[in-house]
C-alpha cells in the first residue's frame, strides 16, 4: 500500500495535549513581537537556531530539537463544540452521521487488553460513534480517586460479580443499549483491576526527584501519571490543561498557561527519551482553534480557526522543523496550508492505520478513517 510504504517507521502510542478553549498562536508558538497583532509577548530563542518561540517557555525552548511547530493548519471551525468535534474525529459536526476519536479508532485498530487503550484525563474525551463502548475513552478526573476505586474493587470483586448476577433476570427482559454498556463497563473493570493500569495511577511511586519535575500542579501530575500509563501499555492518553479561552486578559492568562505547561511537557519528553520510548511514541499539542490578531476591547483574543496552531514530536516525526508559516502579523497563513483531516492521515499513517480504512457504521453508511486526509510531507521525513 501507498499509505504503508511513505514511511518505514511507526508508533505505538499516542499523547494529546489538549489545550481547552483554543491556545493563543502568539503567546505560545508563533509568537510576533514588536508588531500590532503580537501584544507584549517576547519571544525567545530555542536550541534550533532560527525558531524562536514565545517567552516563559525556558524548558521546551532547550528541547525545541524534538518537536516540529506546525505554522499553517487550518479550520473551518470557530465555535468550541464544533471546533472540539473536528480536531478529535477530522470530521465536521454531523449530528447524524457522528464519527469516532481518533483514541477510539486506535483502541479499534491497536487494542491493548486487558485494560483500557485509550485513556483522558482531566476532562471528557469524545466517543467511539458506531465503533462501540469498548473503545470510548476511560475518563479520569482525579487519577488518585480512581486509583483508590479501582484498588477497593479489586477487595470486593465478588460484589461486582453480585451486580451482575442481581441485573441478570432484568437485563433478560429488557435487553437494551444501556444495559450492554453497563455490562461492558463493568466487564472492563473487572479485567482491569489486577494489571499494571491501576499501578501507574499511583505517582507516589515515583521518586521525590521525579515529581518535583513535573511539579505540584494537576497537569504537571496528569502528564506524569499520562507517562505512566504509556509506560505500562496504554496506547492513547489525553490531558487536558483548560483555561485557554481567553477573550479577556489574554497576556497574564496566557503566561500562567505557559508556566503551567512548560515543565510537565518537558519532563515527559526527557522521561520518553530515557526509557527509548520516544520514537514510538506520538506527542502533540493542540487545542480547540488559534486566537485573533486582533486583541479586544478587554485585552483579549478571540476565536480564530483560520490559524490553528499544533506542536508534534516522538513517533518518528522529525524535530526541529517549523512547517509552513504565517505573514507578518499572523493574520493569514503565508503560502501552503494543511487541514485538520492532514494532520489526522499523518497521524494515523504514523500509527500503522490506513487513513482511508473503511469503517461499516452501525446504521449502514460507510466512512473512512479521515475526510479525505492527505500526509503531511515534511512529516515524512523521520
Amino acid at each position: 500500500n501507498a499509505w504503508a510504504a511513505a514511511t518505514s517507521v511507526h508508533a505505538k502510542r499516542c499523547l494529546i495535549l489538549w489545550m481547552n478553549g483554543g491556545p493563543s498562536q502568539f503567546e505560545t508558538f508563533d509568537p510576533k513581537p514588536g508588531t500590532v497583532t503580537g501584544g507584549d509577548t517576547s519571544s525567545i530563542e530555542t536550541s534550533v537556531p532560527g525558531i524562536r518561540i514565545a517567552e516563559h517557555l525556558p524548558e521546551l525552548a532547550k528541547r525545541m530539537d524534538r518537536l516540529s511547530v506546525i505554522r499553517n493548519l487550518t479550520s473551518t471551525e470557530g465555535e468550541h463544540q464544533r471546533a472540539q468535534y473536528a480536531m478529535h474525529t477530522g470530521y465536521p459536526l454531523t449530528p447524524a452521521f457522528p464519527r469516532p476519536a481518533l483514541g477510539s479508532i486506535v483502541s479499534h485498530e491497536l487494542p491493548s487488553e486487558p485494560f483500557p487503550t485509550c485513556v483522558s484525563i482531566g476532562g471528557q474525551g469524545f466517543g467511539p460513534a458506531f465503533l462501540g463502548s469498548d473503545h470510548a475513552p476511560f475518563t479520569i478526573e482525579n487519577p488518585a480517586e480512581a486509583m483508590q476505586l479501582l484498588n477497593r474493587l479489586k477487595r470486593r470483586r465478588g460484589e461486582l460479580q453480585f451486580l451482575q448476577e442481581l441485573g441478570g433476570e432484568f437485563d433478560r427482559r429488557h435487553p437494551a443499549t444501556l444495559v450492554d454498556r453497563r455490562h461492558a463497563v463493568v466487564d472492563r473493570i473487572e479485567r482491569m483491576v489486577d494489571t499494571p493500569f491501576v499501578t501507574a495511577l499511583d505517582v507516589e511511586r515515583e521518586s521525590t526527584s521525579v515529581r518535583e519535575r513535573y511539579g505540584t500542579q494537576p497537569f504537571g501530575n496528569a502528564c506524569l501519571v499520562a507517562r505512566r500509563l504509556l509506560e505500562a501499555g496504554v496506547r492513547f492518553v489525553e490531558v487536558q490543561l483548560d483555561g485557554w479561552d481567553t477573550h479577556v486578559n489574554n497576556s497574564v492568562a496566557t503566561r500562567r498557561l505557559r508556566e503551567t505547561m512548560d515543565r510537565p511537557w518537558a519532563a515527559v519528553l526527557d522521561d520518553l527519551t530515557a526509557s527509548g520510548l520516544l520514537d514510538e511514541t506520538i506527542v502533540l499539542w493542540m487545542g480547540d482553534f488559534g486566537r485573533t490578531p486582533a486583541i479586544n476591547g478587554q485585552q483579549g483574543r478571540d476565536h480564530f480557526p483560520t490559524v490553528t496552531p499544533a506542536v508534534i514530536g516522538g513517533g518518528g516525526f522529525p524535530g526541529g522543523l517549523t512547517i509552513g508559516q504565517t505573514d507578518s502579523g499572523g493574520n493569514t497563513i503565508d503560502g501552503p496550508s494543511y487541514k485538520i483531516s492532514d494532520l489526522f492521515a499523518t497521524l494515523l499513517q504514523r500509527l500503522d492505520i490506513d487513513p482511508a480504512k473503511e469503517f461499516q457504521t452501525s446504521f449502514g453508511s460507510p466512512t473512512s478513517a479521515t475526510d479525505k486526509g492527505q500526509v503531511m510531507s515534511e512529516l515524512t521525513l523521520g
